[in-house]
Order: structure tokens, then C-alpha cells, then sequence
């Protein structure tokens, strides 16, 4: 797109936002069909959408290979959700796991309701097993690709997890695109979260991660029965996922990596694509061939089936570079599903990949990722630095610290909690940063002496991404960039690198910063911003929400 046409873009979005609302009361409207074909219209005021989720233990084989999965409502993925803009959701959790778990509801603000952010041991205590709980909230003044996934330990990377797509009735007048469709991909572990926790914080493991057996996309893919355990149960040839192409239709592909450890690099052989969406954040269209995406980020590409009608791969492949090498493993790097335009054989693709090389373990250039609406961050009030490190701690076992303190959990007594009881001094294992001037504005620093990357998730917030550095890039705070950076919820710190990032202090709540590498995270990588303790003692959780502390 050049510089003409967006600004016109910029022009007409803005009329919009301001003419719109002047003749209906449109903040909110009927959620689009998970494969959006039918164009439906908007009602007129917000609506409430109400999910059950059962969650219990099933046996599933996503790839071939049987496992027992973690399962919402017996599948994997779970049921998508699907809202719109200012709509409010009602979700019944049924934990029949036999286990402790939570739910958390991954890039949505939680803004007044930050009790329902699902953190155990931060924002609410467990839900206990053979017991429901109610998560009910508002999304407003957000759209996006977001997802829901279990907040408790390792649990999600066992399946407890799927989409949530929050629509906003002027994307397809802004992008142009005829249909809406997901694509969740994952790493794919068969031995439980659990079993894998309990030898990575070993000194067995040496610090290194536990490599997944696969990846799937939107839950499917095949896997090598050779490779499987003797005695096992697993069947080659599995189904791959299938995506069916209109010719000359465009297709917006909301793009949502949930693994618990590996970043891709997504791609779809012969056709481009531009980004649109960056976790809820609108672009101007940037055109790419190759998308690399780390874990709990999300994009949404435009993809335009103007190819020959024919089969084509779509391809999500590990970014080996960023694999640990400590130990032999067997795994797939070039993982497919199939675009299949109507009218095409049914005959598998024979299409080659893009030959050009993408950098590995770190994000795409965010500098070229141009919010749609100009979103200038202000002057910085507070800077916090943060230097993560890791090393052994007295058991021989590799943790990592954050200014020389590993988060612990405290389950029985979570964070939240603490502030409505009048609690102003926590552990140094707490790893917290209080804030109590309103509309603060926070600098957050990570210095990663770490030889490996991090995705850096932040609840309650997006945040601007002011600059990065790679191993020999310098932190220079004046060349920071303040001019309109891109803003998002979750960004990777380079291998021994660093990130600079911007937040408003606006949502009174604790709100957890983390790596979203399951292995870190539940070995302690990181930090609770108390925001606004003052303000969080005047709000009023439920009665449900006390009632898990009796359970």
C-alpha cells in the first residue's frame, strides 16, 4: 500500500468512528460464524453470549498418535468463542479433570473485572475438581484474535485451550476481504505437562527444554508411528487440516500460536499475504511472504486465492535455531495443511516452499508494522528495568531470575486477594512492582542475559514497543522510538538482547508479565504489576469469586 492510500484508509476509518455512531447504537453485535460466508448483519446493541465448558480427560489423536488429552467439551482445540465489540461473556467452567484448574482469557483488558483474568495464584484462587465456575465480563473497546486457555501450571500445553475472536463490523469494509477463518497452531507434546515439569526442574534436564513431538493445525496433523514409544497406540496417515479457497476470494486468516514452547514461521506456498491485525491491534497492510510468529502471539494476513485452482501447502514450520540442542530428538520440522481451491483434484500438493530466509527467534522487523490509527505513547513518567538471567539454584536445578528473584506462587493466597485485604509488603518471590498514581506512564526494560529468547506476554494492557536490540545492539533510551509504534501484548526479547516497553497505568488490578514458554513461566520468569491498589480496594469481585477461597 503506498502513502496515499493510507491516508485515505486513516480517513475513512476515523469518518467512521464518528459518523456511525451518530445514527445507531452500535457498540456491539451477533458473533460471525466460525467460517464466515454469510456477511451477517450487526444488531443494533450489545448481546450477551453464554458457553459451557466441560472440562474433562479424553482420549484423543490429534496426529495418530492416542493420547489422554485435557479436553474442553471433548475436543481439541475447544469451541471457538465468538463476540463482537462490547458484548458481554458468560462462561460456565465444569472442571470434572480431576484436577485443580483456571481459566484465563488471553489479551482481553479485564478492565473493572480483574478477577476474571484467571491467574492462579494472582488473580483467583483454583477452581477445585467436581466444582463450576462462572467467568462473566464485558470486552469493550476491543477487537481481535485473542484465545482462552488454562492459567494453572503446565495445563494448557495438555489441551485445555482454544480461540476467541472478538469481531468489529468494520473490518471487512476497512480490508476488503470476503471471508474470516482461523488458523491455531501448536507444538504438540504426547507424554502430560506434568510428567515433562517434573524432569525439566530436575537437574537432569541441565536446563534444557522438553522438545514437543509435533505440531497441529487447527488440532491435526500426522506423525511418524516410527518414532512412537513401543507399545503405544498410533496410526499413520492422519488428516491434515483443510482449507477450502474461492478463486479470486480474500480471506482473512486469523493466525494464533498456542504453544507451550516454539515459535513457527507460518506460510502458504505461492501466494503473499499482508498483515492487518497484530493482537488486536489494526495495520496498515504490510506485505509479506513469510510470517514468523512466537508463542501467544497472533496476526490476521490477508491472503488473496488468485493462484491457478490447484492444491497448495500451507506450511508451519519450527524454528530449529531457537530448539535447545542438549539432547537427540526426532521431529518434523516442516509441518502442512492443505489450501484446496473449489474445483481442484483431491490430490495432495505438490507446491515448493518459498526459498527465501526468515530470522529465527526473534519477531518480525515491528518497526514496519504501522498501527492503522496513529496512537502517539506519552512522555514516559517511570522506567523499571529488568535483567533475566538464569542459573542454578541450591538443588542443582536451572531457574530463571528477574533481578535475582524466581517467581513462586503463592496458590493458597493469591496476589489479588492480598491487596483487598489490606496487604501493602510482599515476598521478594513475588516479584511485584507497585503503582498507585493513575495514568502513570511506565517504561519497562528487559535486559535478557540469557542465550535464548523469550516471548513476553502482558496481562490487563498492550503495550507500545519502543525498540529492541539483538546480542550486540546497544540500549540507547534516546533512540528509542516514541514517533507511532505498534502496539501489542505479547513481544519476544532477543537471545541475550533486550526490549523497551510503554504502558499506561489505567486498569486498576494485578496483572502478571511473563514468558509464555511454559517451561519458564513454571520455573518462576516473572513479574506482577500491582496497578493501582487504592482504586482495586473499591471495587466488589463477586461472591462466586470469594467462594473458591472456602472450596
Amino acid at each position: 500500500m503506498n502513502s496515499f492510500s493510507s491516508i485515505i484508509v486513516l480517513i475513512v476509518i476515523n469518518l467512521l468512528f464518528i459518523i456511525v455512531p451518530l445514527f445507531t447504537n452500535d457498540v456491539g453485535a451477533t458473533a460471525l460464524p466460525y467460517h464466515d460466508k454469510n456477511n451477517k448483519r450487526f444488531p443494533s446493541k450489545p448481546q450477551v453470549y453464554e458457553y459451557k465448558f466441560h472440562l474433562s480427560k479424553v482420549e484423543l489423536a490429534p496426529d495418530g498418535f492416542t493420547k489422554l488429552v485435557s479436553a474442553v467439551n471433548g475436543q481439541y482445540p475447544g469451541p471457538p468463542i465468538q463476540v463482537n465489540r462490547g458484548d458481554r461473556l458468560i462462561v460456565h467452567v465444569v472442571n470434572c479433570l480431576g484436577e485443580p484448574t483456571s481459566m484465563h482469557w488471553h489479551g482481553i483488558f479485564q478492565r473493572g473485572t480483574p478477577w476474571f483474568d484467571g491467574v492462579v495464584g494472582q488473580t483467583q484462587h483454583v477452581i477445585p475438581d467436581k466444582y463450576t465456575f462462572t467467568y462473566d465480563f464485558t470486552i469493550d473497546l476491543q477487537s481481535g484474535s485473542y484465545w482462552y486457555h488454562s492459567h494453572h501450571r503446565g495445563q494448557y500445553m495438555d489441551g485445555v485451550l482454544g480461540p476467541l475472536i472478538v469481531y468489529d463490523e468494520f473490518d471487512k469494509i476497512l480490508y476488503g476481504y470476503d471471508e474470516d477463518l482461523i488458523v491455531l497452531i501448536t507444538d504438540w507434546y504426547h507424554d502430560n505437562s506434568a510428567d515433562l515439569f517434573k524432569w525439566f526442574l530436575s537437574p537432569a534436564s541441565k536446563g534444557a527444554e522438553p522438545i514437543p513431538n509435533n505440531a497441529l493445525i487447527n488440532g491435526k496433523n500426522d506423525y511418524n508411528c516410527d518414532w512412537a514409544a513401543k507399545g503405544s497406540k498410533c496410526v499413520n496417515n492422519s488428516e491434515l487440516a483443510n482449507f477450502v479457497f474461492k478463486k479470486d476470494c480474500k480471506y482473512r486468516m486469523r493466525v494464533i500460536n498456542t504453544s507451550g514452547f516454539s515459535a513457527f514461521v507460518f506460510s502458504i506456498d505461492n501466494h503473499d499475504f499482508e498483515i492487518i491485525e497484530v493482537e488486536g491491534t489494526k495495520t496498515i497492510p504490510y506485505r509479506i511472504n513469510q510470517l514468523s510468529i512466537n508463542v501467544a502471539q497472533r496476526y490476521s494476513v490477508i491472503v488473496d486465492a488468485k493462484q491457478p485452482i490447484s492444491n497448495y501447502w500451507m506450511r508451519v514450520e519450527f524454528q530449529q535455531e531457537c530448539l535447545p540442542d542438549e539432547f537427540a530428538y526426532n521431529l518434523t520440522i516442516d509441518n502442512k495443511a492443505i489450501i484446496h481451491y473449489e474445483e481442484a483434484s483431491l490430490e495432495n500438493p505438490t507446491t515448493n516452499s518459498w526459498t527465501d530466509k526468515v530470522e529465527e527467534c526473534v519477531d518480525l522487523e515491528q518497526n514496519k508494522l504501522k498501527p492503522l490509527l496513529p496512537n502517539i505513547p506519552p512522555n514516559c513518567d517511570t522506567r523499571i528495568v529488568y535483567e533475566i538471567e538464569f542459573k542454578e539454584d541450591s538443588n542443582g536445578v536451572n531457574r530463571p531470575y528477574v533481578n535475582g528473584s524466581s517467581y513462586v506462587s503463592d496458590e493458597e493466597y493469591p496476589t489479588l486477594k492480598k491487596v483487598f485485604d489490606g496487604v501493602h509488603e510482599f515476598a521478594k518471590t513475588e516479584n511485584i512492582y507497585q503503582i498507585h498514581k493513575k495514568d502513570e506512564v511506565i517504561d519497562v526494560v528487559f535486559i535478557n542475559k540469557d542465550d535464548g529468547e523469550h516471548p513476553f506476554h502482558l496481562h490487563g494492557h498492550v503495550f507500545w514497543i519502543l525498540g529492541w536490540g539483538e546480542k550486540d545492539e546497544k540500549l540507547v533510551y534516546e533512540k528509542l522510538n516514541t514517533l507511532n509504534p505498534i502496539q501489542r501484548d505479547t513481544s519476544t526479547i532477543p537471545a541475550e538482547g533486550w526490549i523497551a516497553l510503554r504502558f499506561i497505568a489505567n486498569n486498576p488490578g494485578v496483572w502478571a508479565c511473563h514468558c509464555h514458554m511454559e517451561w519458564h513461566l513454571g520455573a518462576g520468569l516473572l513479574v506482577q504489576f500491582v496497578e493501582l491498589p487504592e482504586i482495586i480496594k473499591t471495587l466488589n469481585p463477586p461472591k462466586s469469586w470469594w467462594d473458591l477461597f472456602s472450596k
